[in-house]
């Protein structure tokens, strides 16, 4: 015993070591960095399925925007097969979008947030048929058109900004930098569709078409200068290189010249728009190029830190499992063997030791609760295996003992009620004869009284005795009516006169039984004049029915309760052991008693009248062929 280890020392070495390898190496590479990388996968996923068709898309819409402006300004043949045409181009980039987006890949990827964003966009992808049915029905105007086209980039920038899950600050700040120069694009591409609608036709702009031309160039401005701020040099200088480039600064200077209501030519116009969104687009796909190497190292170092994590975290496990399993298998063993031992007392032996003692049967405690040896060396299961000995022995004994009380206070309940049932007998003959002899109605009336509360005091030590576990001795040797039976009942029950008997079927029960019927139905009629008001009245009724024979007795009291009323019939189904100290409600312990040993069903329920009515059904194998009358008192 001086070598055992303590519980607490191999519990506390069996846990530790696998929680802090496993809480901390393998929670930090599954949160952060496997966490990280899956996060960069979707992002890649979402960018393949989303974002490049998507940016093909707006390219295509926003060159069918400039070519739906001058066909609503002119409405020429040669303007509607350029738009034609190039409505097949857009239509192809949104077929490649939805095919893209309907993927299990992408769609598994998109988060709540993203997929309020995607269907935004679709919704923009799906409005696009009316707007071009508008412009065919010249239904729209240049502003309107400007509008509405840029439902859709719009939309493509609010999925973007969802979408870019890199831990990176620094380059999520040069991605978002990028998208503000791709919108502020969008800008110049209505502003440019705008001025070719008005131009084409060689008018000056409406107040309407004014402001919005302004709008449109001021917000282009602003995020221009706003993601040009967030660039670094190498990212910044395609687009420096842009500002400086002929095209972009004659774009500017007609611009200005638009703005200020001087004249310009629609194909300067359309030659400067179509070198600016070449330019523009270059050098956004220059920088998004440079920022897509840049994002290459910190992808890689990602996964990188995965795969170092997620080994470290491995050999972490080997090295807990190889000291849990040493450690553990044998207080395993050890917890085991006590648990069998528990197991077998509580489901087999003493289960077991209880029945023997109900049925009567010798018990002996050392035999039926031997020491348990230490199943192990640690020391808290030997003590608990001593102490759980000590506690079997110590239950087996107790139960025996209050067997032992059982039996005896039985024995002794049963011995006084014998006998105060053998002086009742004798007095009631002695009343008997007494009524017989006497002729004075008075005293016929007193002696009438006593007679019936000698019979009360009868069946009170007869149920002492069913609760006791005996039977008494009362028996009739021919087959009772029903109606008989019932009428013997009444008449051991205080307040008899409240009782009404209906007229029922003939129907009689063997002589055997019939002193148990008598005292069943006797209590629950006592229990029904005790519960109800005493000027209402307890009706009895019998009739036959498919299983044998119905008595049912009615009261008008105030009634059970749902819950009351469950818990009685509960008890009447399968009557508890007899308790000393639980004395509510004895005569339905003896009911229960008494159909349990008749092999009848009685059972309460709540009358229409607001009481209580109890039903007991006789089985037909109680019922005898023909009713011979007996006297009901023996």
């Amino acid at each position: 015993m001086a070598s055992s280890r303590s519980i607490r020392f191999k519990i506390s070495t069996l846990l530790i070591i696998p929680l802090v390898s496993l809480v901390g190496l393998w929670g930090f590479a599954a949160v952060i960095t496997t966490g990280e990388s899956l996060d960069l996968l979707k992002v890649e996923r979402l960018y393949d399925g989303l974002g490049r068709p998507g940016d093909t898309l707006v390219l295509a819409l926003q060159r069918e925007h400039l070519l739906s402006a001058e066909y609503a300004a002119t409405g020429t043949r040669e303007a509607s097969d350029a738009l034609m045409e190039q409505r097949q181009v857009t239509d192809r980039a949104r077929k490649d979008l939805r095919r893209m987006a309907d993927t299990a890949d992408v769609q598994n990827a998109l988060t709540p947030a993203m997929a309020g964003r995607f269907s935004d966009v679709m919704a923009a992808v799906d409005e696009l048929d009316d707007l071009r049915n508008d412009i065919d029905t010249k239904a729209v105007g240049l502003t309107a058109l400007g509008e509405r086209f840029g439902l859709l980039p719009t939309a493509m920038q609010a999925l973007d900004h969802t979408i870019t899950l890199n831990n990176d600050v620094p380059l999520y700040q040069q991605s978002r930098s990028l998208g503000l120069l791709s919108f502020a694009k969008d800008f110049l591409a209505r502003e440019s569709a705008l001025g070719a609608g008005v131009l084409i036709n060689d008018r000056p702009f409406t107040v309407e078409e004014s402001r919005a031309f302004i709008r449109y160039s001021g917000t282009r401005d602003f995020l221009f200068l706003q993601g040009m701020k967030e660039l670094d040099p190498e990212l910044r200088k395609p687009f420096e290189d842009m500002l400086v480039s002929d095209a972009y600064r004659s774009y500017i200077r007609l611009e200005t010249r638009l703005v200020s209501a001087a004249p310009v030519s629609h194909t300067a116009w359309r030659r400067a728009v179509d070198a600016t969104e070449k330019a523009f687009r270059d050098a956004l796909l220059s920088s998004e190029q440079r920022l897509s190497v840049r994002a290459e190292p910190v992808a890689v170092g990602t996964f990188v830190r995965t795969g170092v994590a997620g080994l470290l975290g491995l050999v972490a496990v080997v090295l807990s499992l190889f000291v849990s399993v040493r450690l553990g298998r044998a207080l395993t063993r050890e917890l085991a063997a006590l648990r069998s031992a528990a197991q077998q007392l509580a489901e087999v032996r003493l289960p077991r030791v209880v029945e023997r003692l109900r049925r009567g049967e010798k018990v002996d405690v050392t035999a039926e609760a031997p020491p348990l040896e230490p199943p192990g060396t640690t020391g808290e299961v030997a003590d608990v295996a001593h102490a759980f000995s000590a506690v079997q022995h110590t239950a087996v004994d107790a139960a025996v003992d209050q067997a032992r009380l059982r039996e005896s206070v039985g024995l002794a309940l049963r011995n006084l009620a014998r006998r105060s049932q053998g002086l009742l007998q004798r007095q009631l003959k002695l009343l008997d004869g007494m009524q017989r002899r006497t002729e004075d109605p008075g005293s016929l009336e007193e002696l009438f009284r006593l007679d019936h509360l000698t019979t009360r005091m009868r069946r009170h030590a007869e149920g002492l005795i069913v609760l006791s576990g005996g039977t008494p001795g009362r028996t009739y040797r021919q087959a009772v009516a029903v109606a008989e039976m019932l009428q013997g009942a009444v008449a051991e029950v205080e307040d008899y006169t409240r009782v009404r008997i209906y007229p029922m079927p003939e129907a009689a029960v063997q002589g055997a039984s019939v002193a148990d019927y008598i005292h069943l139905f006797a209590e629950l009629i006592e229990n029904a004049t005790t519960y109800s008001p005493p000027q209402t009245e307890v009706s009895v009724r019998g009739e036959t029915v498919a299983k044998g024979f119905a008595v049912e007795i009615e009261d008008r009291g105030l009634g059970l309760g749902a819950a009351d009323l469950e818990k009685i019939n509960s008890r009447l189904a399968s009557p508890p052991e007899f308790d000393l100290a639980d004395t509510d409600r004895l005569g339905l312990v003896v009911v229960g008693r008494l159909a349990t040993r008749l092999g009848v069903r009685v059972e309460l329920r709540q009358s229409p009248f607001g009481g209580t009515t109890a039903i007991v059904l006789i089985p037909s194998s109680a019922l005898a062929p023909e009713p011979v009358l007996e006297g009901v008192r023996s």
